[in-house]
């Protein structure tokens, strides 16, 4: 049986497979298996090799020396942006050379800007512009595909003042007032920040400049009262927790926008009340109630916000408070002033503290800026203007008041305080007998000085007034400068030159005497010329009982001497400041003379026939002079001697008068002689009309500043005085560094 096996058995169970032969497969299932592995792994592999040679590894260039790798990958990345930055150019245009240029915050945006001539801005789609302000260019027109926002340069031309020139753009509706800053060595206005208005353009804005005074209408000088537009009335004061402690008179009827001045500014400013009232909003929707509320009732036409001191981590505090009180105001048809603070000026940038300037001239409706009060700041191109040209790119010009001071100055150090001139003079000290008293016998001399710490004054050319030092009891150095019609003038016309919506006077009831102030204010609101500078003097009179003059000494000198009276009766020594026609009183002491110890018979008749020649019956001269006295060649004691002068007794004939009668012109006794004479040292005829004599002109120079006014015990000198303004009047030569020496009106 073995026989019929088959072979196939014998062969697979008897022969071994040799060694490192591959096994074969013993069936067809096995095999499949093993194909479909060896495909799978030669796919994998191709797919790694051609992967190697594709981008970003890109071996074959390697492998070639890969020196085209940096340049094909910059070519491979960089056309779709030379695709995309050709198509931009295409959408975008923002620049108009030589005239318009707009910095688009997403270079994405399709922008196009057009110019439009001002004489075709009907066509551009926008309304116009407001009736206060000029277009000084194209009106330049954005259009885009989404809101373009950024910031604009629109040059100006080369003969405009950039100081007066603003951008406004147009919203759809309106057109705004936008902040700038003046690029000067490309000609151009530059937007503070970016601005997403439809149109813009530049524009000169011209205001008519009015007056304001600073406190109740009832404290203003008559002379001032007509050219006010606007006056503050009652003043309320910031208490701790936010209340107001003060008056708020009612107002209703009165013919000029009264404002109620609310403030947190005393004796000092209130920072710590401010802060406190900042971080309570209970206490500011209280406050603002009661303000409303105030307004209402008292007739006012809205608040005048004077909140100093504003920490800076509290501007949004503030700023909230202002916007709320300024909707609660617009909602009974009230306006809202705010008071700013005078910023910091450090390398010609300016800090505003914790008063965000650009926000709160949005929302107020007029806004006073508090000028320096530095007499020497508002010279060209002194402190003052470089306030404003910052400022009026900052604010609205046509909310801006420029706020300045009405009188005189203290400063010691750096500290600056305002004062009405005759507390001003109060420095020139008590007045002291230095020989006789206030009873003397008949012929007895009399010699008197006023005792303070006052330096003689001095000529501030800068400021436009006199100025001089004391020094306090604690050892302090203060400087005061006098406020006088030329200072004040100077002050008020730099809103002018600005186009400012006006200018604001600090502490007008200090301005008590009027003359010259109606020619400071004149100046301000027209073209009237600015009122000349003062001369001022120390002036010294001995009145007897009738109020006649019978001596007198004016100049700087702080001392008088007369050499008494052999009538025995009351005199009065007085002793005034005098800054041109402003007269202020110093001091005045009364002095008895008593009778003789034996009579003579003789001297007084003969007195008697003296005075009886110098009276002036009706109809005979015009005048007799009452004492010797000084004759000068201009109504002033800045003017020359006329030599020799006059004698007491002599009658003379008058040709005129100055603009303020205080002055005489006067025929000497010679017959072709003129000159001037003070008037309070004439007897003048009763029948004679002063009122009615021709003001005459005058052409005379005045002396430089180192020449003085007279000779002898009738001038005194005083310390030399900086400024480019030489002293009173104007029309002289500017000196430099200037002093001015009082010269002397009349001696005995």
């Amino acid at each position: 049986m073995e026989e019929e096996r088959p072979d196939n058995e014998a062969d697979t169970q008897v022969t071994p497979p040799e060694d490192n032969a591959t096994p074969e497969v013993s069936s067809d299932s096995s095999n499949k298996s093993k194909g479909l592995i060896i495909a799978g792994v030669v796919v994998v592999a191709l797919l790694i090799i051609a992967g190697l040679f594709l981008p970003p590894i890109s071996l074959g260039e390697r492998l070639s020396g890969g020196s085209d790798e940096p340049e094909t990958a910059a070519a491979t990345e960089a056309a779709p942006a030379e695709e995309s930055t050709a198509e931009t150019e295409t959408a975008v245009n923002t620049n108009i050379p030589g005239e318009f240029d707009m910095m688009v915050d997403d270079p994405n945006t399709a922008v196009n800007v057009a110019a439009i001539p001002p004489a075709d801005i009907a066509s551009a789609n926008v309304g116009p512009l407001p009736a206060y302000v000029a277009v000084k260019s194209n009106v330049y027109v954005v259009e885009a595909d989404a809101p373009a926002s950024g910031r604009v340069a629109i040059k100006y031309s080369p003969d405009s003042n950039p100081d007066t020139l603003d951008i406004y753009g147009w919203d759809g509706t309106n057109w705004f007032f936008v902040p700038t800053q003046i690029d000067e060595t490309n000609q151009q206005l530059v937007t503070l920040e970016p601005a997403s208005y439809q149109a813009y353009t530049l524009v000169n804005t011209d205001t008519d400049t009015v007056a304001i005074g600073g406190t109740t209408l009832a404290d203003v000088p008559e002379a001032v009262k007509p050219f006010l537009t606007e006056v503050m009335a009652g003043a309320l004061l910031l208490a701790g927790n936010g209340d107001l402690q003060g008056e708020a008179p009612d107002v209703s009827g009165d013919d000029l926008d009264t404002y109620l001045w609310v403030t947190n500014v005393g004796a000092v400013v209130d920072q710590a009340s401010l802060s406190a009232f900042l971080g309570d909003t209970t206490a500011q929707g209280n406050q603002i109630n009661a303000l409303v509320n105030t307004a209402v009732s008292g007739g006012y036409s809205g608040i005048n916000l004077d909140y100093q001191g504003v920490d800076d981590s509290q501007t949004a505090a503030y700023t909230s408070f202002i916007q709320s009180l300024a909707d609660a105001l617009h909602a009974q048809g009230l306006k809202l002033i705010i008071t700013l603070g005078t910023p910091q000026e450090t390398g010609g940038n300016w800090d505003s503290g914790g008063q965000d300037w650009d926000a709160l001239g949005q929302i107020a409706d007029i806004v006073y800026i508090q000028m320096p009060l530095d007499p020497t700041a508002y010279g060209a191109d002194g402190l003052a203007e470089q306030l404003l040209e910052w400022g009026s790119h900052q604010i609205d010009r046509n909310k801006l008041v420029a706020l300045v001071q009405s009188s005189a100055v203290d400063r010691i150090g750096e500290a600056f305080t305002g004062l009405s001139n005759e507390d001003a003079l109060a420095n020139f000290g008590s007045l002291e007998f230095t020989a006789g008293g206030e009873e003397v016998g008949p012929g007895e001399p009399v010699e008197a000085a006023l005792v303070g710490n006052a330096t003689p004054l001095e000529w501030d050319g800068a400021a436009l007034t006199y100025r001089y030092s004391y020094e306090d009891e604690n050892g302090q150095t203060h400087i005061v400068w006098l406020g006088n019609p030329a200072s004040l003038a100077q002050h008020l016309e730099i809103a002018d030159k600005f186009n400012l919506k006006g200018v604001a006077v600090r502490n007008l009831g200090h301005l008590t005497q009027e003359a010259g102030l109606d020619a400071a204010f004149a100046s301000a609101i027209s073209d009237a010329a600015l009122p000349e500078a003062s001369g001022a003097a120390i002036v010294w009179t001995i009145k007897d009982e009738t109020d006649s003059v019978i001596a007198s000494n004016s100049g700087s000198d702080m001392a008088f001497s007369w050499e008494g009276s052999e009538e025995p009766g009351s005199y009065t020594l007085n002793v005034e400041f005098a800054l041109g026609d402003t007269i202020l009183p110093l001091a005045s002491v009364d002095i008895a003379v008593g009778e003789a110890a034996e009579e003579i018979a003789e001297e007084p008749a003969e007195e008697t026939a003296a005075a009886a020649d110098t009276a002036v019956a009706s109809g005979d001269t015009d005048a007799v002079v009452r004492v010797d006295s000084n004759v000068r060649v201009g109504p002033g004691v800045i003017y020359g001697l006329v030599t020799g002068g006059i004698l007491g007794g002599t009658e003379v004939p008058i040709l005129g008068r100055d603009a303020s009668s205080t002055w005489l012109y006067i025929l000497m006794p010679d017959g072709k002689t003129k000159g001037w004479i003070y008037g309070e040292l004439l007897d003048l005829n009763p029948n004679l009309d002063v009122s009615a004599l021709e003001e005459i002109e005058v052409t005379a120079e005045a002396l430089p500043p180192s020449s003085g006014g007279g000779g002898g015990s009738d001038d005194g000198g005083s310390g030399g005085g900086g400024g480019t303004n030489p002293p009173p009047p104007v029309n002289v030569p500017p000196v430099t560094n200037a002093s001015f020496e009082l010269g002397g009106q009349t001696h005995t």
